[in-house]
């Protein structure tokens, strides 16, 4: 193997282990109550999730620790 192909390679496999570390991170915020996955695998995004967001629940929740923390 040429070091062209080799490195190119090894690109590949930094950039796929990040996406699936990224994932993994993302799943697991999803599990949280208050955060919705909008980009991911499966309905819900139990098994990877790439993109998400807090939704009303957890505007609300957000808003009351602000407010009890003070």
């Amino acid at each position: 193997m040429n070091n062209k192909k080799r490195s190119s390679i090894v690109i590949g496999v930094i950039i796929l282990t990040v996406l699936l570390v990224w994932g993994f991170i993302g799943s697991s915020e999803v599990a949280k109550i208050g955060t919705t996955c909008d980009s991911g695998i499966n309905n819900e995004g139990n098994v990877l999730c790439w993109k998400w967001h807090r939704n009303v629940v957890g505007d609300i929740q957000d808003r009351l620790n602000e407010i009890l923390d003070k």
